[in-house]
């Protein structure tokens, strides 16, 4: 196997060499709108991640981060915790995350979505009745969970069905 070649794009080791221009961020300062919430409504987002977590005030939860895909909202984050507390919580967060795979503690403990998958999801977004700065998720539906090629990280990942015979196992 050390004698494959490896597969990679060579324009992204250009990508490597490229230093940031100061002036683009300046400009999307310029042109940003100022608005911090989104109205009430559904929204496609992608999953980025679910993670177990401790909140500010000490309690066990279970945090999935959102990245709203839309263009008019495109770059908004949204955060919807399961506290991991009481029975009642438990089960709420149990019913909650089990389109997505997690079923057991020991499934919470991992990190979701796995490497190498991308997650799509229709999310119900409400603005928080105490501080209407802020927004809640209420709920979201799995659209899609499919094998993510868009990463960079996945860029370099060989292709098994690729394989030539030069250094693939026979």
């Amino acid at each position: 196997m050390a004698d494959g070649k490896l597969t990679f794009n060579a324009a992204d080791l250009g990508a490597f060499d490229r230093a940031p221009d100061p002036t683009d961020a300046l400009a999307a300062f310029d042109a940003a709108s100022g608005v911090t919430v989104l109205p009430p409504g559904w929204y496609v987002c992608r999953l980025e991640r679910g993670e177990l977590v401790t909140t500010r005030k000490g309690k066990q939860a279970y945090r999935l981060r959102f990245a709203v895909q839309e263009a008019a909202h495109a770059g908004f984050l949204l955060w919807k915790y399961y506290l991991l507390t009481t029975t009642n919580e438990f089960n709420i967060a149990k019913n909650a995350l089990a389109p997505l795979g997690i079923r057991t503690g020991p499934d919470l403990q991992r990190a979701y979505p796995p490497p190498g998958r991308a997650v799509t999801c229709r999310v119900l977004v409400s603005i928080q009745r105490d501080d209407p700065t802020r927004n809640d998720v209420e709920r979201f539906e799995v659209l899609s969970d499919e094998p993510d090629t868009s990463s960079a990280a996945n860029r370099f990942l060989l292709d098994p069905s690729a394989a030539t015979g030069e250094g693939a196992n026979s």
